[in-house]
């Protein structure tokens, strides 16, 4: 996929990520947060790792030019990653080479096949199907065994890899080259094990045909390369294809797609090397003479004709499916915490009533509080029933519409507990004695009404309480003198409120203190004039005032009234 796709696809998962952590996970506010910032996090590394393999690519031996080099993004030929021994020599210098055929791309070592393959899918994301990897061998130039075979290991490792990047089954090729005469490509294929061989016009024929086929001066050439051919095919089946289908490694097997064969005269040899040693203990053969004048390089065409063609999945194709599972994970991963969010709700309240219905009516200090918790599971239910559920708890699967009913049956059936009745504290009106009496006097002077009035009005504001009416007179005189003079005033103001209002005289009493309750001092004589008071205390108690019965209602509930006296 193109760095854009790759792009796209991270930022939608880190979205993702980000609305199941802050809107629906059930976790607390700074947990959520703190997942909120790890895939922000994520986010940021991975839009930087998915530009940086372009860039490495850039950077990397023969870079620049390779990417210049490169065809279009829109090429639909096969593309050869090649490798091995003598590789070098097939491109002239050049780290790409076309043909007629497909594409052929150099890297420079084995262990970094995958490495280029993956900066190249950065580059060129289309290409994923069209991938396909050429080992070049030349066993003339090994004398360690252990070594080709580390070599080999190591190429099968790189191709599996380079199937993850890509997310195909890389075509792996075998292209094997020893020092001789000028000798046309032979190959075979894993599906067909004949052997078939290819002219310059890239045609194909079979090996008895082809030797069949050739006049009498190239006849004992042909039958001498059919005989040698056949020796390095055993060769390669002995000592070089064991090391792809081994189980001692790691990696998966891997199945070569098809071998090819030929003799050039570029190849170089070293003394004592593997094929060497293999025909001298095996056959009684010599190496083909190789040409005096060296010829171009030639490649494998023909193979790129018989690689599978794999359409498969194009990169935006592969990015829509794997958005479409994004997609489908965000929705069941935010359907399984929503449903979760809702059972938490629906225990929360279920919880809130049952232990409201546990707590006896009497018991206020308990049953107050926990009717205040209903009320609020009750506000916050009629908010979601005006303004909607939140994300968290919707989805379809909110169910304010059974929590409601029960909550608030409950709370209408509280009966809160009877009030009790608060005891009034007496009244006290106090009176001037000087602006009521003369000094040494209990009758009312002229002017008393007025006070008397306002104090008369007070009174009448409490119907039914008991009207306590005290004297008080200040130190000077005889003491009993005093006492009875109070206890006259207090009778006085008393006969006159019982003549002027409707109040019952029942309602009344007088209490004379003489000087035994002063307010003040009786040293000067602004303390002896406060001394010198009537006081009209109300006090709550109506069942003391009750109107006096009649006479008549007496004589008739007597059982003596109907004698005679």
């Amino acid at each position: 996929m193109s760095i854009l796709l790759k792009r796209t696809l991270w930022l939608m998962s880190c979205l993702a990520a980000l609305i199941i952590c802050v809107v629906f996970l059930p976790v607390s506010r700074s947990a959520a947060w703190a997942g909120a910032v790890a895939a922000g996090l994520v986010a940021a590394i991975a839009w930087w790792r998915t530009g940086r393999a372009a860039q490495a690519l850039r950077h990397a031996p023969l870079g620049e030019q390779l990417v210049a080099a490169l065809p279009d993004a829109g090429y639909r030929l096969p593309v050869v990653l090649t490798l091995g021994e003598g590789a070098e020599a097939l491109f002239s210098g050049e780290p790409v080479r076309e043909t007629a055929q497909g594409c052929y791309i150099l890297i420079p070592q084995p262990d970094q096949l995958a490495h280029y393959s993956e900066m190249l899918l950065a580059i060129r994301p289309g290409w994923s199907t069209q991938l396909s990897a050429l080992l070049v061998l030349q066993p003339e130039q090994h004398h360690d065994h252990p070594v080709l075979a580390a070599q080999l290991r190591e190429f099968r490792f790189q191709v599996q890899r380079c199937a993850q990047h890509s997310g195909h089954a890389l075509p792996a090729m075998l292209a094997c080259l020893l020092q001789g005469a000028t000798s046309p490509w032979f190959s075979m294929e894993a599906a067909e094990p004949c052997v078939r061989v290819w002219d310059e016009q890239q045609q194909g024929t079979s090996l008895s045909r082809w030797v069949a086929n050739a006049d009498d001066s190239e006849k004992a050439t042909r039958l001498a390369q059919g005989v040698m051919l056949s020796s390095q095919i055993a060769w390669l089946r002995e000592q070089i294809l064991p090391q792809f289908s081994g189980t001692e490694q790691a990696s998966a097997p891997l199945h070569l797609h098809a071998m090819a064969m030929s003799w050039q005269p570029e190849v170089a040899a070293v003394p004592r090397n593997l094929w060497q040693q293999w025909m001298q203990q095996r056959t009684t053969l010599r190496a083909l003479a190789a040409d005096t004048v060296s010829s171009h390089a030639r490649l494998p065409d023909f193979l790129l004709a018989q690689l599978p063609v794999r359409r498969g999945y194009s990169p935006p194709q592969r990015a829509a499916v794997y958005a479409l599972a994004l997609v489908t994970l965000f929705s069941v991963i935010a359907l399984t915490c929503s449903s979760w969010n809702n059972h938490r709700l629906l225990r929360a309240i279920a919880s809130d009533v049952a232990r409201y219905r546990a707590i006896a009516m009497t018991n206020t200090a308990l049953k107050v509080p926990a009717l205040n918790q209903l009320q609020t599971d009750a506000r916050l239910l009629e908010k979601y029933q005006r303004s909607g559920a939140p994300l968290h708890l919707s989805l379809g699967l909110y169910p304010g519409e059974q929590l409601y009913p029960p909550i608030m049956t409950e709370i209408r059936g509280y009966v809160p507990p009877a009030k009790p009745a608060v005891k009034e504290a007496p009244r006290l009106v106090r009176l001037d004695s000087m602006s009521l009496f003369e000094v040494g006097k209990s009758a009312l002077k002229t002017g008393s009404t007025k006070v008397l009035v306002d104090a008369l009005m007070d009174i009448k504001a409490k119907p039914g309480w008991m009207v306590l009416v005290t004297g008080h007179t200040d130190s000077t005189g005889d003491t009993r003198a005093n006492q009875q003079l109070s206890l006259a005033r207090a009778a006085a103001v008393r006969d006159w409120m019982i003549a002027t209002s409707d109040i019952p005289e029942t309602c009344f009493a007088i209490q004379g203190y003489g000087a035994t309750r002063p307010v003040a001092t009786n040293t000067t004589s602004a303390g002896r004039a406060a001394n010198r008071r009537v006081e009209i205390s109300l006090v709550p108690n109506a069942a003391a005032c009750q109107p006096a019965a009649r006479q008549s209602d007496l004589s008739l509930s007597s059982p003596l009234g109907d004698k005679n006296p």
